[in-house]
């Protein structure tokens, strides 16, 4: 009896291991793949662009482009559109030299990150509430994504 409680309990975990792995889902965008951060799911994707939502509130949109000329064709759009400017940095994260551009309004915080893909730029923009702290890190969706774009 108790061999095939072990034996029971040992299916669970593998089951159950087996589907923390299928859970680390993929998307496209353009030629290239990168992995689904944990609470997100992809909804929509047409060529060049994917929208991944977590919930009502939070939104990551990824773009790739060889027509960006620069950051500031994305600077303007979105102060265009009544967004704030209130900052940037650059940085390097797992080899790539990112420029981070924050923007916001009453309602909403857009973090917009510009990096090159081979020939090719990728833009992704993370939307939160307003009123909400931006994840650092490794709890930044987006770094699931920087990480692992190819």
């Amino acid at each position: 009896m108790k061999f095939s409680k072990i034996f029971l309990a040992i299916l669970v975990v593998i089951a159950v291991s087996g589907i923390g792995i299928a859970a680390a889902a993929e998307a496209n965008v353009g030629d290239h793949t990168f992995t689904i951060p944990d609470g997100f799911k992809l909804i929509n994707s047409t060529g060049d662009t994917a929208i991944l939502q977590q919930g009502d509130e939070q939104a990551i949109v990824v773009m790739m482009s060889d027509e960006v000329n620069s950051v500031d064709d994305a600077k303007k759009n979105l102060e265009a559109k009544g967004y704030e400017f209130i900052g940037s940095e650059k940085y390097n994260a797992d080899g790539k030299d990112v420029e981070q551009q924050n923007y916001g309004t009453d309602k909403w915080s857009i973090m917009a990150y510009v990096f090159d893909v081979g020939s090719e730029k990728c833009i992704v923009t993370y939307t939160i509430p307003a009123n909400e702290t931006p994840a650092e890190g490794s709890d930044n969706p987006v770094t699931t994504i920087l990480n692992s774009i190819e």
